[in-house]
């Protein structure tokens, strides 16, 4: 650990006007440990291939065999926006497969970005809700056999609005 030290010129006002300097140490700069450095650098190489909350970012790096301390070290330094990574794991995950906003706000929150990320990832994704609502009705029907109305209920309980559900269900059939 260095200590920076910087000179200050300050005035002393005293009965002779004696202009003194005095050397002042600033607080300690910390130099990150090797391991940290490490814990950092892959932290980093992780949020360029993938969307990650901290904690989930710190989680991957103690499965890599960082400690907790390292881990969370790193993930704390490695310079990322978590409102925009909320928002990229919003987006892939609406890549992959059909959510409802409710839906996705409680798997955002499940990998562990806070409730502000997951809301802010949410509605900042560019989601169009009915097509989310046809894409679940779809892969519903793909895999079982449902009635319209069942099919809407279902939809509803997965988090989609009356109005949602009643659109994605006239457009899968």
């Amino acid at each position: 650990m260095k200590r920076q030290i910087a000179k200050v010129s300050l005035s002393v006002l005293s009965g002779l006007g004696v202009l003194a300097t005095q050397t002042l140490a600033t607080a300690p700069a910390y130099a990150a440990s090797r391991s940290q450095d490490r814990a950092t650098s892959t932290a980093r190489d992780y949020l360029r291939t993938q969307a990650f909350s901290l904690g989930g970012l710190i989680d991957q790096l103690q499965f890599e065999g960082y400690s907790r301390a390292d881990a969370t070290w790193g993930a704390n330094h490695a310079g990322a926006d978590w409102n925009k990574e909320a928002k990229l794991a919003a987006k892939e995950y609406l890549n992959s497969q059909a959510f409802s906003a409710r839906g996705l706000t409680q798997q955002l929150v499940f990998d562990k970005f806070t409730s502000a990320q997951a809301a802010y990832g949410v509605a900042n994704s560019g989601a169009n809700w009915n097509a989310q609502a046809v894409k679940a009705a779809r892969e519903y029907l793909s895999t079982q056999s449902f009635s319209r109305s069942g099919l809407v209920q279902q939809l509803v309980f997965d988090g989609f609005t009356q109005a949602q559900a009643t659109y994605g269900v006239s457009k899968a059939y």
